[in-house]
């Protein structure tokens, strides 16, 4: 018989969860440098602009990942909890 320790997997899903949450925090980084700015004031900007499909596509990928790193930061918080499950 196998036994596997609760902290053992909780342990492993916080190691992919940081990974992923360093890759899409350096996408930010990204971002904000290349815009020089936050991405709530790149998206009031882009409202104000001729269309610019570059911006635009940006807004669209950046704007993802702003919601994707809103998600694993709770990820995180849950795992530090213990609030999830395994099917």
């Amino acid at each position: 018989m196998v036994i596997i320790h609760k902290q053992n997997i909780v342990d492993m899903f916080l190691l992919e969860t940081f990974a992923e949450f360093h890759q899409v925090h350096e996408k930010l980084f990204f971002f904000k440098e290349k815009y020089h700015r936050d991405f709530e004031t790149f998206s009031m900007e882009i409202d104000r602009e001729e269309e610019n499909f570059e911006h635009f596509d940006d807004y669209m990928e950046w704007k993802a990942y702003v919601q994707l790193f809103a998600d694993i930061k709770q990820r995180i918080e849950d795992l530090k909890h213990g609030n999830f499950q395994l099917a």
